[in-house]
């Protein structure tokens, strides 16, 4: 079995078979990526044999917030919902049932972007730490 397919190969399958278009694909990638799936060149899916199945159960992660939000932020959903102001099984409720309610989906979103941020911000930090040594040193 070949683990490594070009991305190319799996485009193709995506758009086909998910009926998505390009922007779609873009966001899968970036989730794959976000998942430590892809190479640093993205041209290669690593870590999981390259099968439709495998490759389903992964769009199917990705196509729910729920999900998705957990895995990017390494959080079970006891932690996640407590983190929403939900509980436990409401959250899993929702995922069982693949009705995620507006103010659900519009918090998932926030606390990604608040990642986001949070991310952005220490690496400015250490950029900002690596100037003033620079600095430091030129005195």
């Amino acid at each position: 079995m070949n683990y490594e397919k070009d991305i190319t190969e799996l485009k193709k399958w995506f758009i086909n078979e998910k009926n998505a278009d390009e922007q779609d694909f873009n966001d899968f990638l970036e989730y794959c990526q976000w998942r430590g799936m892809l190479n640093k060149d993205a041209k290669f899916i690593d870590k999981l044999p390259f099968t439709k199945t495998n490759a389903s159960k992964l769009f199917k992660e990705f196509s729910s917030p729920v999900k998705r939000t957990a895995k990017l932020l390494g959080l079970t959903y006891k932690e996640l919902a407590k983190e929403l102001g939900y509980s436990e099984p409401a959250l899993k409720s929702a995922v069982a049932k693949d009705k995620v309610s507006s103010p659900m989906l519009m918090t998932l979103n926030l606390l990604l972007e608040n990642k986001a941020l949070k991310d952005e911000i220490q690496d400015l930090k250490a950029k900002f730490n690596n100037l003033k040594e620079t600095l430091n040193s030129i005195k």
